[in-house]
């Protein structure tokens, strides 16, 4: 089952990305000026990958294929296509925010900081449900043709819904994201 190792290693990244914005906001308000490059990669990258990208392959392969075999799962599967839905106004949100407080708007900064941390909390917990809630309950009542299908649109580099290889774009973003930011200090911090 390619598609949960993939799934899993992406929900990886996004985690470190989100890790890489609330570190950033904790070291801007010990008093660490704004590093707004970083800032503007992580917010682009989050756009491009798993809004553009990740999110829509699971609704439209995972979410479906688990809602056709697990109808007591379609509680759970609403859930987690809001939070998909819910994401993307906020990460809009956030990139006007962003604007602003590197423009110096007054209260701009605490804007920008609360979205995001509402961002990634909301993100965190998603990630969290998926994998403890959603990904078990797939491998238990998904058939070996599910699979094949599943695993077939998750490997694929181009986006079936929008035509575009945004993969690429993603992983330059992710690696200027890391390029960026700072060395942890320590493990966990």
């Amino acid at each position: 089952m390619d598609a949960i190792r993939i799934v899993k290693d992406e929900h990886f990244a996004i985690a470190a990305v989100l890790h890489a914005l609330r570190h950033q906001i904790r070291a801007i308000r010990g008093g660490a000026s704004p590093d707004f490059p970083l800032l503007h990669a992580i917010l682009d990258y989050i756009v491009s990958y798993p809004d553009h990208w990740h999110h829509p392959k699971e609704d439209r392969f995972l979410f479906a294929a688990v809602r056709r075999r697990a109808p007591e799962a379609e509680a759970l599967i609403a859930r987690l296509e809001r939070e998909h839905a819910l994401g993307y106004p906020m990460i809009e949100m956030l990139k006007r925010q962003l604007v602003c407080y590197e423009a110096g708007d007054e209260g701009a900064a605490e804007d920008f900081f609360a979205t995001a941390e509402r961002y990634a909390t909301l993100e965190y917990g998603h990630l969290q449900t998926e994998e403890e809630q959603l990904l078990p309950l797939a491998e238990r009542v998904l058939t070996a043709d599910d699979w094949r299908e599943i695993d077939a649109a998750f490997r694929e580099n181009d986006n079936p819904l929008f035509g575009i290889k945004p993969k690429e774009e993603a992983e330059r973003l992710y690696q200027r994201i890391l390029e960026l930011a700072p060395p942890p200090i320590g493990y966990g911090r």
